[in-house]
Formats: structure tokens, C-alpha cells, sequence
């Protein structure tokens, strides 16, 4: 994914394949952050005054300029200057020869600190974030009505178990170069500039490699490169910090756990009557996505189903936890995990299948209320049809189903007892361009250079290798340029630098529209030499998307929304309470499907991450994934990770028909399946009992009625 250019020397922003940590630089030394060991109190006094010689500390005094950094409208302070916030909240900096030595100091070092002193909070300013939504009349339920109430939580918490996060600081001659696997490039120089006091023409960033993509980094290693950023200027020395594995675990990859409690009426038939959904998101300190986390949960709640009267609240909160986030291309699964395990729930109250509760109530083009939030479908119907039918669901779902009511009148220990098995349906939208995302406030723009040679640059910054392989055969199949003449130019300064982070959705679906766009422009002017070279330019206006209503909050939210259904098979090892993969069946209609081969590898590399977190501490081996994409002519969608919002739902749903009772967090521990198992066999058993004592009480009765006659 190199850039066939080469790159200038001045130029303000490189991009590099290396990771930062493996960087060495002649003179440099390692840093380790001074953390709060409490989440609230006031600050009486550090002990520094006994550090070993050639090491160094550096806190709120010692910061050249702003001491704080800026996230969008939220400041978060370098160090600690007085009140504690959070347990682990940054109150200096050491830095030394010795990396193992500066984090024993870290550690050791004593820090008194007056746990009685805070400050009082009134309850209602707990709240950083809430989003209401209310549409339809308030619905009374009639006599023949069903409600079904349930709680579920997700706590899914994707672990990074390569580089930890960091930077490694040079200051030369006025200069500040950082090296660093930063996904907010204009927003880190802009911080830089700020917190240093050098101006941010004379800061030189290189990206080395990226891996992390979790929210929290977008504003952690900013702060992290800030903090070097200070004892690199004061020392004048080369100073590298680096996260230790469980402050990457702690700090970066802590994800916000999010309950949702669904209140669902539906009619006897399985029609969705109204629908009251209350989220609750502890978010820790701060967050300063929190408005965009909690809009994109409450429009994701309302799923892909039709309703006519709908309630959402969805609430973030901050607290003295760790500062925690949720990763924006992963964020819609959590609303999606407790909808679906919602709908299968009614499925099992009402006794009607969970595959035609869901084309009874599947939203379509004309069921859709314009004054509601509003989803392009597509072929929804046609694609739960096709995955039944290639999962053979409905089946399966009414034998495990009989199964399940009869699975304690046999021995399941005897070789002979049938398996214990459950199969699980879920479907979600993966939405691009979210029009009341706070990042998109500027226009994205991607700039096509055709030379005289007939060599195709393209001027952007791909997320991964696997979207710069889709950009080439993208162009190559619009320009007929062949791939290998197809090169990135990442020749970017501090003011032709993209100033959006490279979220998903900015990086993913909506470059890659602009460049087909742009690609279809080239395409008469390459064919004559005489009009080249030639230069491109096309823009996403943020403005665009006239149909959504920010200030009520209707309409459509995303410029295009892929559809995509998946079903799990499972069955349970009675020996061991662990779940076997018996098949994964996965649909998608995502348009046209450039490299086929590419989005398959992908969605599987997808399903085997996605599989490690359901169950902790367990490795389960995905032999059997079939993958099925809609054929269409249509526009390319973004697949994004609409994986991470079927997997878990679909999952839990398997899981609870075989253990036989509704799993409602995730993720699951092996324990847990074992412990609902044996509470489900001693119940049965205790009823059983009983049931033959009534029976003997009622023949002994009869007995003793016919004797006395």
C-alpha cells in the first residue's frame, strides 16, 4: 500500500509500515505515565523528590503551553493539577534510560492523596449525552395483546493483542517529529500545537502502522503524544511512551458496557403494537463522543421492523470510572444484539417462528412514515427467504424446539440420548455516512491524477490494504488502467491533510463512492493522450443528505444502509458445557460486490474475531460459514463490521434453545451454561417429583374411596 511518489522531505505528514515501537533513536528515552491509584480526591502531595539520577518527571507545572487537549467541544486535562477524576487518571510523566526502572517508579512511587475531598454532583449532571425519540400515539394494549419486557446487556469487549499504544517524540531545532499510529491526524497537530507552543507548520507527523482501530484511541493517543510531547520538549532529548499491555487493556481497549431494556407489545398474530426502549451506557469520566454514541444507539434501536407507536431514550453517563468508549464501526451491534434477542424472546412467547415474526414486521419502503427514522431495506424479505431456505431453519427451529420440551425425560450422559442443539436467527443494517455524525462537520474529498504514461494516482488514505486492493480494481474496472499502474499518493502537508479521522465510514464507503465517481469522469479524457495529463477532484458535501431532519430527528440518517442476515447452528457438549459450531449462514445485500473473493475473507476474518468474545476464555472453531451475497447491479454499500451486529445476537439465541433458558448477556462464561443447565435439570426433577407424589396421593385417594365403599 506504498505510494509510488516519492514522498518530500518537508512534507508535514509521512506515512510508514513500521510499527512505532520498534523505532530507535540515538540518545532516547523511555517514558511511563503516573496514574491516580484512586478514582476521586484531591491531590496533597507526590513523592518525586528521590528519583534516581537521570530520571526525570514532568507534570501540570512543567506543560509549555494549553494544559489540556480539545476533542471536539470536550478538554481533557494532560495531568491531574488538583481533584482526581478517575482511577488511573494521569498525574505526571517519568522519563529515564530505563524503560523497565521508569515503570517500577510509576508504580511505587507514593502519592497522597485526600480520598474525602470531592466534589458533590447533583444527579441530573451525571448525564454527558441523552437522545429521546418518540413517534405514533401512546398504544394501550388490548385484552388479547402480549408484553414481553426483557433487559440485555453487552459487555463485549474486543481485545488488541499486538502494539500497545503510544509515540516516540524528536525535538530538533525547533521541530517536534512524532511517530506515532494516530487515526486523527489534523486533530493531534492541532493538540501538539497547542499543549508544545510550536507552530504547526514545524511539526512533522509519521503514522506508523495501525492496528487498534477502538474509539477510545481517537483521543487517547492524542493525549499520549501530547504527554511525551511535554517531556520530549523539557528534556530536549528523543523520548518514547509506550502503554503496558495492561494499560492498553485498561485505557484503550475499555469499552462502555450497555444495558437496554425492551418493552414490547405485540398482538396475538405477532404484530409489533409499540415498543419502549430505555439505553443506559456508563460512559466513566468523559466522553467526548458521547452525543454521537447515544444518537446512533437510539436510531439502531428501532431495528428493522415496522412500529407504529415507539419510545427510546438512550442515556450516557459519566461517573469516576475509567473514561471509556464504543467503537463507532461496531457501536450499532450493541443496539442490534438486544433487538434481535428481543424479537426471538416474542417469538418464544407468542409461539410463532422467529423467521415469519420477522416478514411480518420487516420494515419496507412502504410502510415507512416519513416523520420516523428511515431505512433503505432493499431486498430484506428475499434475503431471510434465501437463508432459511440454505440453513433448512424452519426445520431445524420446530424439531430443537420439540426437543427442548422433552430434553430431561432422557440421560443426555448416555452415548445414546439425542444432542442438545439450538439454531439462532438475526438480522441488522449497517448504515454509511451517518448525517448527524459530529466528525463529518467537513467535506471529504478524493483527488484522481491520470499522467501522460496513463499511471492512475489516487490521492487519499486507505483504512487498511484490503480497501486500497478494492480502490484498484475499482478504477481499474471503470478506467481500464491496469491495477499495477495504480498508485496511492499520500503526499499530504499540515494544510491539504484531511481533517476528518479515519472512521469507517469516512475511510470505507464514502471514498470509495468518490472514486468511482471520479473514475467515471477520467474515463473519456484517458482514452486521448492529447487531454493528459488530467486531474480529478470529487467532494462529499456534508449537507448533502437532504432527506434527515436533524433538529427532529427524522428522516433518513445515512446516506445508504446495507442489509444482512445471519443464522448459527450450535450444539452443547454436555461433558464439557461448552458450545460446538455446527454452521454459520451468512446474507448480505451490499449492491455490487467489486472483489467477491476480498469481501469473503474479510467477513470470515470478521466471524472468527467476533467468535473469540462470546465466550470467555474460549477458542471455538468456525468450520462451516457459508456466505451469500444478494446479486445486484446497484452502487457498492459498505459491509463494514455488520458481523460484530449479527454475530452475538444470533449467537445468544442458539445458545438459549439449547441450555433452554434466554441468554441476556454477553458475553458468556463456560460456567454460566453449566449453571443454568443443572438449575433447569434440578427444577425439572423437583417438578417431576412432585408431580408423581400428587399422582400417587391422587391413586392412593381413589384407592382408599373404593375400599370404603
Amino acid at each position: 500500500m506504498c505510494a509510488k511518489r516519492k514522498t518530500q522531505q518537508n512534507a508535514n505528514l509521512l506515512f510508514s509500515d513500521d510499527f512505532y515501537s520498534d523505532l530507535r533513536e540515538e540518545g532516547m528515552l523511555y517514558a511511563s505515565i503516573l496514574r491516580s491509584p484512586v478514582p476521586k480526591g484531591k491531590i496533597q502531595d507526590l513523592k518525586i523528590n528521590d528519583l534516581p539520577e537521570n530520571t526525570y518527571f514532568f507534570g501540570w507545572d512543567d506543560i509549555p503551553s494549553a494544559k489540556h487537549i480539545k476533542i471536539l467541544e470536550t478538554q481533557i486535562p494532560l495531568f491531574a493539577q488538583d481533584d482526581i477524576s478517575y482511577s488511573g487518571q494521569p498525574l505526571g510523566i517519568i522519563a529515564g534510560n530505563d524503560r523497565k526502572l521508569v515503570r517500577k517508579l510509576c508504580k511505587n512511587i507514593k502519592i497522597d492523596i485526600d480520598e474525602h475531598f470531592f466534589y458533590e454532583e447533583k444527579e441530573e449532571s451525571n448525564i454527558l449525552a441523552r437522545r429521546e425519540i418518540k413517534y405514533g400515539k401512546d398504544y394501550e394494549p388490548e385484552e388479547d395483546d402480549i408484553t414481553v419486557e426483557e433487559e440485555w446487556e453487552s459487555d463485549i469487549n474486543v481485545q488488541n493483542y499486538s502494539e500497545t499504544n503510544g509515540a516516540l517524540c524528536i525535538c530538533k531545532n525547533g521541530k517536534l517529529y512524532v511517530k506515532t499510529p494516530n487515526q486523527w491526524i489534523s486533530n493531534l497537530r492541532k493538540n501538539l500545537s497547542a499543549v508544545t507552543g510550536i507552530d504547526c507548520e514545524n511539526i512533522f507527523i509519521t503514522r506508523t502502522k495501525l492496528l487498534s482501530k477502538n474509539t477510545n484511541i481517537l483521543w487517547l493517543n492524542t493525549l499520549l503524544c501530547c504527554q511525551c510531547a511535554v517531556a520530549c520538549i523539557n528534556l530536549k532529548k528523543p523520548v518514547k511512551l509506550e502503554l503496558t499491555r495492561s494499560e492498553q487493556q485498561s485505557y484503550a481497549e475499555n469499552t462502555s458496557s450497555v444495558k437496554i431494556s425492551h418493552k414490547t407489545t405485540v398482538s396475538k398474530t405477532g404484530l409489533i403494537k409499540a415498543m419502549d426502549v430505555l439505553i443506559h451506557v456508563n460512559a466513566g469520566a468523559y466522553n467526548p463522543f458521547a452525543q454521537e454514541i447515544a444518537d446512533r444507539l437510539a436510531i439502531s434501536s428501532t431495528g428493522v421492523y415496522n412500529c407504529p407507536s415507539i419510545k427510546i431514550s438512550s442515556n450516557i453517563y459519566k461517573s469516576h470510572s475509567i473514561p471509556s468508549s464504543i467503537d463507532f464501526s461496531i457501536i450499532n451491534s450493541k443496539a442490534f444484539y438486544a433487538i434481535e434477542n428481543q424479537m426471538n424472546l416474542i417469538s418464544l412467547k407468542t409461539g410463532i417462528d422467529p423467521l415469519q415474526l420477522r416478514l411480518l414486521n420487516l420494515k419496507t419502503e412502504a410502510k415507512q412514515n416519513k416523520n420516523s427514522i428511515i431505512f433503505e431495506t432493499g431486498r430484506s424479505k428475499d434475503a431471510l427467504e434465501a437463508i432459511a431456505k440454505k440453513s433448512i431453519f424452519l426445520r431445524k427451529n420446530a424439531v430443537y424446539k420439540i426437543r427442548d420440551e422433552h430434553r430431561f425425560e432422557n440421560d443426555n450422559a448416555s452415548p445414546y440420548a439425542p444432542p442438545v442443539r439450538g439454531i439462532g436467527l438475526a438480522c441488522a443494517l449497517e448504515g454509511t455516512g451517518f448525517a448527524g455524525s459530529q466528525f463529518l462537520k467537513k467535506s471529504l474529498s478524493i483527488e484522481l491524477t491520470c499522467t501522460k504514461e496513463k499511471e492512475l494516482y489516487i490521492r487519499g488514505i486507505p483504512s487498511s490494504k484490503n480497501i486500497w486492493t478494492i480502490w484498484q480494481l475499482l478504477s481499474s474496472s471503470i478506467t481500464g488502467i491496469p491495477p499495477e499502474k495504480i498508485f496511492l499518493d499520500t503526499n499530504f502537508n499540515s494544510k491539504t491533510e484531511p481533517e476528518n479521522p479515519e472512521t469507517t465510514d469516512a475511510s470505507i464507503a464514502i471514498n470509495t463512492k468518490l472514486i468511482q465517481k471520479g473514475c467515471e469522469a477520467l474515463k473519456t479524457k484517458i482514452a486521448s493522450k492529447d487531454s493528459l495529463p488530467v486531474t480529478v477532484k470529487k467532494t462529499f458535501m456534508v449537507n448533502q443528505n437532504k432527506n434527515w431532519d436533524e433538529k427532529n430527528f427524522t428522516g433518513k440518517p445515512y446516506s445508504s444502509t446495507t442489509f444482512a442476515a445471519m443464522i448459527i447452528e450450535l450444539e452443547l457438549d454436555l461433558a464439557l458445557y461448552t458450545p460446538l459450531l455446527r454452521g454459520i449462514y451468512f446474507i448480505i445485500d451490499a449492491g455490487k460486490i467489486l472483489n467477491p473473493k476480498t469481501a469473503e475473507t474479510s467477513i470470515k476474518n470478521a466471524i472468527q474475531e467476533e467468535l473469540r468474545e462470546v465466550i470467555e476464555d474460549e477458542e471455538i472453531e468456525a468450520t462451516s460459514i457459508s456466505i451469500q451475497f444478494m446479486q445486484s447491479d446497484d452502487e457498492p454499500k459498505q459491509i463494514g463490521e455488520i458481523v460484530a451486529s449479527l454475530l452475538p445476537a444470533a449467537w445468544a439465541s442458539a445458545l438459549s434453545q439449547a441450555v433452554g433458558k434466554t441468554i441476556t448477556h454477553m458475553p458468556v462464561q463456560t460456567d454460566t451454561i453449566y449453571k443454568l443447565t443443572e438449575k433447569l435439570k434440578t427444577a425439572w426433577k423437583k417438578a417431576r417429583l412432585e408431580q408423581m407424589q400428587n399422582t400417587n396421593e391422587e391413586e392412593k385417594s381413589d384407592e382408599d374411596s373404593g375400599n370404603n365403599k
